[in-house]
């Protein structure tokens, strides 16, 4: 696994460069945007629609769910899915994985937008400090921490149970983020917004994947810290090239 990944150090796709350009311009563009004193045009339509025609199957669901984002369970989650990632993957991953919790810290914009999130009857209220609505924290926890645990999969764990952990990941993401709006808790731009910031974190994860392994490959001190072993090729680390 080592070597493929320094192998793939020195690629990122021109798409890939782009793509990660316009997902930070768009998040600075709409977070600018936001900090007008009331929802904008088609929030309190899109909010309205959403809250009235959600599945009972999805709202249940997400009652199984949201408890495990609160700002005081969300660590402990977290923590536990690091040394799950630690003991199936190794350091290396689990390491990653750490550095897209940090990503996380993006939350605290909200307290530089001061965007309040909306009242029941999905109107305009106040803005209270440590309680912004924009981003949403629940979908930038979920798209960064459970977006790289799929991206970590896919690289270090057998095809098929990458594919399960990557159809699971990609399932609570989409039911948190459509949530968040239909419970009435942020409004649909809190949503887009951390979705936008967090895709462009985890897309700097996957920049950073093999670099790292790359840098840790040429300082001793450094690889014995993150890498593995040298050993036999597994199933789970015997990946092509292409896959990366």
């Amino acid at each position: 696994m080592t070597a493929l990944l320094v192998e793939n150090a020195g690629r990122w796709r021109l798409r890939q460069r782009i793509l990660f350009g316009a997902l930070v311009a768009s998040s600075t563009a709409l977070t600018l945007a936001v900090r007008s004193d009331g929802p904008l045009p088609g929030e309190v339509a899109t909010a309205l629609w959403m809250n009235g025609n959600t599945p009972a199957a999805v709202d249940r669901f997400a009652d199984l769910i949201d408890p495990a984002l609160t700002d005081m369970a969300a660590p402990v989650v977290f923590v536990t899915i690091l040394l799950l990632v630690w003991w199936r993957w190794g350091r290396y991953p689990a390491v990653m994985l750490g550095l897209a919790g940090a990503c996380t810290g993006l939350t605290r914009l909200g307290d530089l937008v001061q965007r309040p999130r909306p009242t029941p009857t999905v109107e305009w209220s106040g803005y209270s400090f440590g309680n912004g609505g924009y981003p949403s924290g629940h979908v930038v926890f979920s798209v960064l921490v459970l977006g790289t645990v799929a991206f970590l999969a896919r690289r270090h764990a057998t095809s098929r149970i990458a594919t399960w952990i990557m159809g699971a990941m990609s399932i609570l993401i989409a039911v948190t983020s459509w949530t968040r709006v239909s419970r009435l808790e942020h409004w649909p731009l809190d949503v887009v917004g951390g979705g936008l910031m967090a895709a462009a974190g985890l897309l700097g994860i996957s920049w950073l994947h093999p670099r790292l392994a790359a840098l840790a490959s040429r300082r001793p001190l450094l690889g014995r810290l993150l890498l593995p072993p040298a050993g036999p090729p597994t199933s789970s680390t015997n990946r092509r090239p292409e896959e990366d």
